[in-house]
């Protein structure tokens, strides 16, 4: 097997990072959003729409701290986010090992982001925040029992 050109490995970080975005729910995150968003996270110094805009375009591969961080928040091991890795690939595709019917994992992160986000919303709001929820937890099956 050949080692990839630098081109090729951008562009295959550029997938990576692509299907997990998608997988982690942010299938239509542009550039500014995913600056925005990759900040509300990070415990360094921000990074600019037209980083994360190369980032998307596969015309660069963030440096090591940021690609640690970009995989904790979706959720993938970094090696794999990086480079790959078949090792880390069937962790990427069932995260936490957990199939589509289980009920998702506790994610803290996510948690916390969210309760951060309700604090901003009206009382109206959060009555149809309260109902989806509702709604949501009304259409699950019924567990499985012995």
């Amino acid at each position: 097997m050949r080692p990839m050109s630098s081109t090729e490995d951008r562009d295959a970080f550029r997938q990576r990072l692509r299907l997990s975005l998608d997988r982690a729910g942010w299938k239509a995150i542009g550039a500014t959003g995913l600056a925005r968003e990759f900040n509300r996270r990070s415990s360094g110094h921000p990074v600019t729409a037209h980083a994360t805009r190369k980032w998307l375009q596969g015309e660069a591969i963030p440096a090591q701290g940021r690609l640690q961080e970009l995989a904790r928040w979706l959720g993938v091991p970094p090696q794999w986010l990086r480079f790959g890795d078949e090792a880390s690939l069937a962790a990427a595709r069932q995260p936490h090992g957990v199939s589509e019917s289980s009920p998702a994992p506790y994610m803290p992160e996510l948690a916390a982001r969210l309760a951060a986000d309700l604090t901003r919303l009206s009382p109206e709001q959060l009555r149809v925040i309260e109902a989806l929820i509702g709604l949501l937890l009304s259409e699950q099956p019924a567990p499985r029992r012995g």
